[in-house]
Parts: structure tokens; sequence; C-alpha cells
């Protein structure tokens, strides 16, 4: 879901701004702007996805934090929404689950990641991921074929 970018958000990148590029530590922003640690991480977290800061990990005072420094952007860019960066989706129809090997597979109990029976390098979830592709690709084809027909 989009977030938007706050108030708070833009006072702490104007702050960050003033500070020039050498960058201030995480609980020195928090503590001169008089805001919550928590509401600083989560608006340093939402303007590091957008680009606008960069977090370095440091020790300061004895204590583990991160050097916060500003990347120059134009203001604009917090008018914008964040927009959650999604994979392109793949289809695979919710009936192709019903076929799923693994839930008929005699070696189900000693499969897993990185053993001898690994579901990563497994002939049979392969040809089933494929097969679910495939049916899927077919099923959103004719969708959009009769789509267009309407």
């Amino acid at each position: 879901m989009p977030r938007k970018v706050t108030e708070l958000d833009k006072k702490i990148y104007e702050y960050l701004l003033d500070k020039g590029g050498k960058g201030v530590p995480q609980n020195i922003l928090w503590k001169e702007l008089n805001i919550t640690s928590r509401d600083a991480s989560r608006s340093l977290k939402k303007l590091e996805e957008l680009g606008l800061v960069k977090r370095e990990p440091i020790v300061y005072n004895g204590r583990r934090t991160f050097k916060v420094i500003a990347i120059r952007k134009s203001l604009e860019a917090l008018k914008e929404p964040l927009r959650e960066r999604r994979p392109q989706r793949t289809h695979i129809l919710l009936d192709s689950f019903t076929e799923i090997p693994c839930m008929s597979c005699p070696y189900i109990d000693m499969c897993y990641e990185g053993g001898y029976y690994d579901p990563t390098n497994c002939d049979l979830v392969l040809s089933w991921v494929k097969r679910s592709v495939k049916a899927s690709h077919t099923h959103l084809s004719r969708e959009s074929h009769i789509a267009r027909l309407s």
C-alpha cells in the first residue's frame, strides 16, 4: 500500500540537508528534533526507500547507531507518495495447487533446502510450476480474448 510522505519526513530531510553531506548520528537526530526514536526510524526508513537518505552503521559514544546522510534531490520527490516496488506478477491458478507434487511425495519429511531431497532442485516441482504457469497464461489469454470480443 502506498505511504504518503508526512510533514515529519520533510522536517527530517530538511534538517539533514542543513547539516550538509557529513551526516548525523541517528540518535542525535531524534534528540535534536525532539521526536521519538521510533518515529525517526520509521521516517528514515521511508526516506531511505525513496533514495533521499542513506544510513551507514557506526559506533557513536560506545553505542551502535546509524550515520544518516541526506542525498540531495528535488523537494518535489517528497511530494510523491512512496509506491511499493512489486515484482512482475506471474498468475498461477489456485486449482493448480491441488496438484502440487509435494503433498504426495514419499520424501516430504526429508525434503528441505540444501538437503539430499531439495525442493529447489526437484524435477517434479519444476514440472508442476511450468505446467501451472502455462495453464495460467492460457487462462489469461482466453480472458483477454473474451474481453476484446465484448
